[in-house]
């Protein structure tokens, strides 16, 4: 059972990384549009997984480990999802600081 929760913990990790990679290269690329979407499917995603884990654990593994899943999905997920918000937001902000700071001297060389 350790190993399938383990191979399952893995894949959700991968799979909201894989989100948070997606926004973080729209983000570096200035591409206007993505706007976290692809992150919300991530997590949507993991979470529902984590729902069918939750299920095969309690049928293979004793009904009390799917409560304790059930228990700490909520937090890791929502837990993961302010870190990585947090972490594109301040990279936005610098990314629109670093263009601003070009802009005004784009402005002042051309006056």
């Amino acid at each position: 059972m350790t190993t399938f929760l383990a191979i399952a913990f893995g894949l959700s990790f991968g799979l909201i990384l894989l989100g948070f990679f997606a926004d973080r290269a729209a983000v570096k690329a200035r591409i206007n549009g993505a706007n976290g979407m692809p992150i919300l499917v991530a997590l949507i995603l993991s979470f529902l997984g984590s729902l069918g884990v939750a299920v095969i654990a309690g049928i293979f593994g004793g009904w009390a480990i799917l409560g304790w899943i059930l228990l700490l999905t909520i937090p890791y997920h929502v837990g993961l999802a302010a870190l990585l918000i947090w972490r594109l937001q301040s990279l936005a902000t610098r990314v629109a600081e670093i263009e601003r700071a070009a802009r005004e001297r784009w402005m002042t060389r051309k006056s």
